[in-house]
């Protein structure tokens, strides 16, 4: 009878963490509904990021959190670390994940970090395995302005340490779980600071200029791709504007860095 109690116990205790471990996960894939409507893209403010400009968005999810080391880990282990653009998918030196064993997995503490050390490519594989896209430069912004009509930052006109992990001199000097700072309007998490975002976008200084109304796709091509949001790494000096809504960065889509990642979107149906 002991022993019958005793592997009740150890089920009962499986049970639990697998649930537990399931309601964690299906937690950071949780989306946000983004409402379709206008807003204005860009500033006239700033060198590059001009000019303003209105912009309608059909409605669409976009992840509420940054996709993180084990949730992609999850990916690499069903669809291995495979080459495109003539990079593999992930850097491992720049990530925080580890393959031993013939398994990806995600070093100690960092499992609800966000994923680093990503190619664009690497970026765009996951999200189509997860039935999502990228989000488009767009909505990313739109997005991050969580419904604040002409705010420079996503919670208002004002640099603030306490909202975002951004800067090397940071008390982190690394990535933090994603979460760790208060959400914006819109309820999204690490939009900005924490690691940059790809966007689906090529890279273009004067789109803006030529760009259409209702959901523009970017342009037709190009050599780089659109990254956003700002990161851990770099002086506070110079990194606190990277955190601005309308400020637009590129990299070369086999691009990777310790400091580079990503989220989700898709259409609402």
């Amino acid at each position: 009878m002991r022993k019958y109690l005793l592997f009740l116990g150890v089920v009962v205790s499986f049970v639990f963490v697998a649930a537990a471990n399931s309601t964690y996960t299906q937690e950071k894939v949780a989306m946000v509904l983004i409402p379709a409507g206008e807003f204005t893209m860009g500033s006239d403010e700033f060198f590059g990021e001009g000019p303003a400009h209105k912009v309608y968005l059909d409605a669409f999810y976009i992840d509420k959190y940054e996709v993180t080391n084990e949730q992609f880990c999850q990916f690499l282990n069903e669809k291995g670390n495979q080459t495109e653009g003539g990079v593999r998918w992930l850097d491992i030196s720049g990530s925080n994940i580890e393959y031993q064993r013939g398994e990806y997995r995600p070093k100690t503490d960092y499992e609800d970090h966000p994923l680093t050390g990503v190619t664009w490519h690497g970026a765009n594989a996951y999200a189509k395995w997860r039935g999502c896209r990228l989000p488009i430069e767009a909505e990313w912004e739109k997005a991050a302005r969580g419904d604040l009509i002409g705010k420079i930052y996503p919670w208002g006109d004002d640099i603030d340490p306490g909202r975002a992990n951004y800067g090397q001199d940071a008390k982190s000097a690394t990535t933090t779980p994603v979460g760790s700072y208060l959400p914006n309007g819109y309820g999204l998490y690490d939009i900005a600071g924490n690691v940059w975002e790809w966007c689906s976008d090529w890279y273009d200084g004067g789109y803006y200029s030529e760009s259409p109304y209702n959901n523009p796709p970017g342009p037709e091509d190009g050599y780089a791709r659109v990254v956003r949001g700002g990161g851990w790494s770099g002086p506070v000096h110079i990194y606190a504007k990277y955190l601005r809504c309308s400020y637009r960065y590129f990299l070369r889509p086999e691009s990777t860095n310790n400091y580079l990642g990503f989220r989700c979107a898709k259409e609402a149906q």
